[in-house]
């Protein structure tokens, strides 16, 4: 879904964001994934202190009011989203929803839980660096690690008349989501991961082990080490395609003004 008239730019990037979560919320995967997480832990969840970071529509804070949180804060920064969610949750007399970036947000009280979905296709390249930056220590994160893999393929076995190999030439040095339908692929080597005050926002990783011109990547993540979604499982999340020019690259994220930078170079 794209805004196709001339709009202000604060106004584009906040209904941007309302339209990006209605194609969230399509990925019926991942809801349930995450909801199941939820209920695994509901005896942690009952009478703790929870908060939802980004909490969109308020899809999983109610599902936290319903696990019997004794309180659940319901953070969101989008003017249009607090709305929504603002509506949905009303009737839950322990939740409320507050409009603030988290990043300024001050905790009224010890908070337990935080459940958050900041996730980028390449894991960081999105809002994950938050998360180093709150100004309060829960006691625990759900989910609590994820990671980001490469794996790789015969490009002869993607390319079309479509995407060509004149095509795919033209994007080396480049990563491309969803360039291709994936179906029954999983990435094997790790590349960098996300757990809790423990993160590095770049890495170089060498490929010389994997067989094939074309490579993809996509995020695995955990809770207690049990899988929660998975690129090419869970829709929100597409594989990253670029042609193999070497057999060690650089992947470096920096936090932006909106969102988040990523550098991609092949070295060797």
């Amino acid at each position: 879904m794209d805004i196709l008239n001339e709009i202000a730019e604060q106004h584009y990037n906040d209904l941007d964001d309302l339209l990006a979560f209605i194609s969230i919320y399509d990925d019926e995967n991942r809801i349930s994934g995450y909801q199941k997480m939820m209920s695994v832990n509901r005896l942690e969840i009952r009478r703790a202190v929870c908060l939802e970071i980004g909490c969109g529509f308020g899809v999983f804070a109610e599902h936290l009011a319903r696990l019997g949180a004794r309180k659940v804060y319901a953070v969101e920064k989008n003017p249009y989203l607090f709305q929504i969610a603002r509506d949905r949750l009303a009737a839950f007399s322990n939740v409320q929803v507050i409009y603030e970036d988290i990043l300024n947000f001050k905790a009224p009280e010890k908070i337990d839980i935080v459940i958050h979905e900041l996730f980028g296709q390449l894991l960081f390249d999105e809002d994950l660096y938050v998360l180093d930056r709150l100004s309060f220590v829960p006691s625990f994160f759900l989910p609590d690690r994820a990671e980001l893999l490469v794996g790789a393929v015969n490009s002869k076995e993607y390319v079309d008349t479509t995407v060509t190999p004149a095509v795919l030439q033209n994007l080396e040095g480049c990563l491309v989501s969803g360039l291709f339908d994936a179906d029954g692929l999983e990435p094997v080597k790790h590349v960098m991961g996300w757990s809790p005050g423990k993160n590095s926002y770049s890495t170089q990783c060498n490929v010389s082990a994997l067989k094939g011109d074309l490579l993809f990547m996509g995020i695995k993540i955990y809770y207690r080490n049990k899988p929660i979604c998975r690129t090419g499982v869970c829709d929100n999340w597409s594989f990253v395609w670029t042609p193999r020019a070497g057999d060690v690259f650089n992947l470096e994220f920096k936090p932006a003004e909106r969102g988040t930078e990523v550098i991609f170079k092949w070295v060797e």
